[in-house]
């Protein structure tokens, strides 16, 4: 069958036996400074998520496999989605069972875009700091927008938040009722280039194997 990019998550993600990840971001700031110790910063690009995975030692029959399919990405060339490993439903609902299949919106945004309400939670569902959530809009092309919460909040006996905190800022695209997803939230990556290594073949094992993916915001 012809691989279809960006690729799914049941095509590489959710195969990959990932031993280790530092879930971590790659920022586009300047300072300038004086030598009175005055400086200034600014953001000229919104920041990007960078994970490098450590992949487990395991038959080499299978970790070829991985490196195949990795290869077969071209370089930058295609992506592939990725969900936080450590992230992949909130905190206090670590099997997603309490939201089910509930319809999660964007209830309002503020104008400054650094923090967001929802609606369509069930009732009085607990969302925590670090949780992850996933927000695809535009098109011609769609963008994949990936956020992390950052502060702890309840849902009230509707289904709605009060502005809750979130990063990075949501970006212009996204707009009121946009669907968020919760569960198993994904983000758009590319493999960064030089960074992939398909492992140490020692008789019928590989160790070593894993990469660096950077975040890609439209395929």
């Amino acid at each position: 069958m012809t691989l279809v990019f960006p690729l799914a998550p049941n095509v590489l993600n959710d195969k990959l036996p990932i031993a280790a990840v530092v879930w971590d971001q790659k920022r586009m700031d300047r300072i300038s400074g004086q030598a009175s110790g005055r400086f200034w910063g600014a953001e000229l690009a919104p920041p990007l998520w960078r994970p490098t995975i450590e992949l487990a030692t395991r038959p080499s029959s299978e970790m070829k496999r991985y490196a195949a399919l990795i290869r077969a990405l071209h370089g930058v060339q295609n992506g592939f989605f990725l969900t936080d490993p450590l992230s992949p439903f909130p905190a206090a609902d670590p099997g997603g069972q309490i939201l089910g299949n509930s319809q999660v919106q964007i209830e309002s945004i503020p104008s400054h875009r650094s923090s967001q309400s929802f609606k369509g939670l069930p009732p009085f569902y607990q969302l925590s700091i670090a949780d992850k959530f996933t927000v695809v809009y535009g098109s011609n092309p769609t963008r994949y927008g990936f956020f992390e919460i950052t502060e702890d909040a309840a849902a009230t006996s509707d289904g709605t938040t009060g502005l809750i905190g979130v990063y990075p800022h949501l970006p212009a695209g996204v707009a009121e009722n946009a669907v968020v997803i919760l569960a198993k939230p994904f983000g758009l990556f590319v493999v960064e280039p030089g960074s992939h290594n398909p492992g140490r073949a020692r008789r019928h094992l590989t160790e070593g194997a894993g990469f660096t993916a950077i975040q890609k915001l439209f395929a």
